[in-house]
């Protein structure tokens, strides 16, 4: 079997290509001239120069390949317009080569594994975690997008299977998003945003890059009797995680004792109002946005994981505790904290 991945210079990306090779399946990694092979050191992969917004280099990618697995995107984007162009776009790029090259006789894609994100179903309305059964409602133009992805990869489901996993809150060695709290955390400061529920906490579903990987290349590998054209999957790590209990894990795995900093609505609405204006001005993306406010605000971004499981031979291995201190340990060795 033959992979092309898509988003294979980051830290998922980069992760899965470990997988796939142990699994025995050749792999071509979808890039652009300038993307950085950092995390591809010591890989065995072909790298295919291109990119999600070049469709003929999407048609020389997909030529000879079984199964796509595409996690190209973008997660912050300096206006609703780009998120689309990167994330809806691409991914009806990516999926219109696919099914033309199939039908020129050229090509063999079979299967088409879409890593979205529980953005596009958005937060569980209430404690309950959120299934695939639920109607989907993103709060967020960066959930919009994904679920715009999603809907524009269906239009293909005749030309191959197309599958699509939704994680919720990702981390692991490699990842830059979690080093940005962890080195918070390093500080000694731990931000606690205000919450509606009653012990005063918001709960997040969590998953190890490694978990994750694992799922992505089960939903490759796995016959296809046993899922369904359009099968769309939550994952987590089965685990509901308070925001204090996640910091402190990261506080655990530093080593550090830590005090707690309140962010109420009000400063966050500010703080993201503010640097919502900032961007637009130098033309950048921060962290905090007024986008990325309304994925801040809500208490419960939980999801469940059994339908993953009821289809799959997947199961979670790694929990908090353990994997957050795995995380940390790969940052400390590689100087990134």
């Amino acid at each position: 079997m033959k992979a092309l991945v898509t988003g294979g210079s980051g830290f998922i990306g980069s992760t899965l290509i470990e997988s796939l090779t142990r699994r025995g399946i050749s792999v071509d990694v979808l890039m652009r001239k300038t993307s950085s092979d950092r995390h591809l050191q010591g890989l065995d992969y072909r790298r295919r120069e291109g990119d999600i917004t070049d469709f003929e280099s999407l048609k020389r990618a997909v030529a000879d390949v079984d199964v796509i697995f595409h996690l190209a995107g973008v997660i912050a984007a300096k206006d609703r317009t780009e998120y689309f162009r990167f994330n809806a776009e691409g991914t009806a790029n990516l999926a219109r080569a696919a099914e033309e090259v199939n039908q020129s006789g050229g090509g063999r894609v079979k299967r088409f594994v879409y890593v979205s994100s529980m953005a596009a179903g958005g937060p569980a309305p209430t404690s309950t975690p959120r299934t695939e059964n639920d109607v989907d409602a993103p709060v967020s133009a960066y959930g919009e997008s994904k679920r715009a992805g999603e809907a524009e990869l269906l239009r293909h489901r005749d030309a191959f299977l197309p599958l699509i996993l939704r994680p919720p809150l990702v981390y692991g060695p490699k990842d830059q998003a979690t080093l940005l709290l962890v080195k918070t955390v390093a500080k000694r400061i731990i931000p606690k945003f205000a919450a509606s529920t009653a012990d005063g906490e918001k709960y997040y579903s969590v998953i190890h890059s490694s978990d994750l990987v694992e799922a992505i290349a089960t939903l490759g590998t796995v016959a296809a009797e046993r899922v369904s054209n359009g099968d769309v999957f939550y994952i987590s790590s089965g685990e509901e995680v308070s925001a204090s209990r996640l910091m402190g894990a990261m506080a655990s795995a530093l080593g550090v004792k830590t005090f707690t900093l309140p962010l109420p609505a009000p400063v966050l609405r500010f703080a993201a109002v503010a640097a919502t204006i900032v961007g637009r001005v130098l033309g950048k993306s921060f962290v905090l946005n007024r986008d990325k406010l309304h994925e801040i605000l809500p208490d419960y971004w939980t999801c469940s994981n059994l339908k993953l499981m009821t289809k799959t031979s997947w199961r979670p291995q790694i929990h908090l505790e353990s994997g957050m201190k795995d995380a940390v340990d790969w940052y400390r060795t590689n100087g990134w904290i």
